[in-house]
């Protein structure tokens, strides 16, 4: 009879963590595990990267947005390609 109540609680117990989500103690053996059947993992130099964000601007020409340390400027107006620079502004 006993035994019953205990499974009883520890079932309540169970739904109980993966209802509000608990997470275990930091440094314990299962404090990586998100519940969902995967690992987490610290972010990588790579994600952190392309957090930053870069000025954009559009080419006169075609209308293409590119960052501006790849973009050439001639007169106030940026090209995406040496190409589109000499042919000049065409997009309005």
């Amino acid at each position: 009879m006993i035994l019953k109540w205990i499974l009883w609680g520890l079932v309540i117990f169970w739904v109980y963590r993966q209802i509000t989500g608990h997470r275990s103690r930091a440094g314990s053996l299962f404090s990586g595990f998100t519940g969902t059947g995967r690992v987490r993992h610290p972010p990588s130099e790579a994600s952190e990267e392309l957090k930053t964000t870069q000025d954009m601007v559009r080419c006169a020409h075609c209308g293409l947005f590119l960052p501006r340390q790849e973009a050439l400027s001639q007169r106030g107006d940026w090209y995406c390609s040496e190409a589109h620079r000499q042919a000049g502004a065409r997009v309005q």
